[in-house]
């Protein structure tokens, strides 16, 4: 069920969506017609460059693709390559490479197009990083080929792997838009925020992507419906952590989808108390559970707002939600309605200038 290719004029901001394997038929919580796109997450590439798990794509969900299609979405399969020994097997070959650019315009031809995601975040060596950009380059000329077919790209702009001619061979860009607290991190805090001294705050990923020549109209904003929760040392704002955060999602979800996430940011908010952060207006909790203290971040329609404000005003592509299903419907609306509003907040921001 090939879709248009193209991305388009941008003609106001967008919602995309990640529907993941593992969240089976979450996706028939929403209207599908709400997005502009779809990205079924993810077929993954093993090391010999071969998609090695295609999580049923696209035989199993092809009442996805069709419901889709009445709606006039494209659903474009995500190819993922993860962490770096994967890479380095992958890129360091030429036959693995070349099965692999094979393997993704495969895939392409029965979509819309496809969306890379690349997670690396260690340094890579130089020739790796050479042989990668070229497959890049040979990809886009592959997809070319009438019918064209559009390639995206979830990037981190602290990895390094896009360079700027890179970037200018993808249709959009889903730029990291999380973890300026992460899991690992040493402090709880906000999972998403606008200004921070972090690269996956929006505006500096947004300032770094147009300085190389990455035009607003073609960036994507990935937006978390999920938190984290994290041991920490007091029930302080921000307090040090003691460990590995959780990840909690935005709504309660059935076991069935979800056996190891067995908490709900909402459903601690409500038990413990909602607090919110004067400054980013995040929401967050505390409590005591005997062990020690713990404490909850994660994004709300409140929080949300400034960063909607930001993509509206700055005439950026849209956000791109991770992933369907963890706000058990819930969030969606409150974005579409915040990007009708006619008029931004004084407070927003105008496109970041290149320099």
């Amino acid at each position: 069920m090939p879709a248009p290719a193209r991305i388009g004029e941008y003609a106001g901001p967008e919602i995309w969506a990640y529907s993941a394997y593992w969240m089976s038929d979450a996706w028939r919580l929403y209207d599908l017609g709400a997005f502009r796109r779809i990205l079924f997450f993810d077929l993954i590439a093993g090391n010999d460059g071969a998609i090695a798990d295609r999580h049923g794509w696209p035989g199993q969900w092809e009442e996805l693709r069709r419901r889709a299609a009445e709606a006039r979405v494209p659903v474009d399969p995500v190819v993922s390559v993860i962490g770096k020994s994967a890479f380095s097997a992958i890129f360091a070959s030429r036959e693995a490479r070349t099965r692999l650019a094979g393997e993704i315009s495969a895939v392409a031809r029965d979509s819309g197009g496809v969306h890379l995601d690349i997670e690396v975040f260690e340094p890579v060596r130089a020739e790796e990083l050479i042989a990668f950009r070229a497959f890049l380059r040979d990809l886009r000329a592959a997809l070319d080929v009438p019918p064209r077919k559009t390639l995206t790209a979830f990037v981190a702009t602290a990895s390094g792997l896009y360079g700027a001619e890179e970037l200018r061979h993808l249709d959009a860009v889903v730029v990291q838009g999380y973890d300026v607290h992460w899991r690992e991190g040493p402090s709880a805090g906000p999972v998403s925020a606008l200004d921070a001294p972090s690269a996956a705050a929006w505006r500096p990923a947004a300032e770094t992507l147009v300085r190389q020549g990455v035009p607003p109209a073609r960036i994507v904003f990935s937006t978390p419906l999920y938190g984290y929760e994290w041991p920490t040392v007091s029930g302080e704002a921000r307090a040090a952590t003691r460990g590995s955060g959780a990840i909690v999602t935005f709504a309660p979800l059935p076991h069935s989808l979800l056996p190891d996430l067995r908490v709900s940011a909402l459903a601690r908010a409500a038990e413990h108390g909602l607090r919110r952060e004067p400054g980013t207006r995040a929401p967050w909790y505390a409590f005591n559970d005997g062990s020690g203290w713990r404490q909850g971040w994660f994004d709300d329609a409140v929080s949300l707002a400034p960063r909607l404000d930001f993509v509206r005003a700055g005439g950026y592509r849209g956000v791109a939600l991770f992933v369907l299903g963890y706000d058990g419907g819930l969030v969606l609306e409150a974005m579409q309605s915040r990007f009708r509003e006619a008029t931004a907040p004084a407070a927003a921001s105008s496109p970041p200038a290149t320099r």
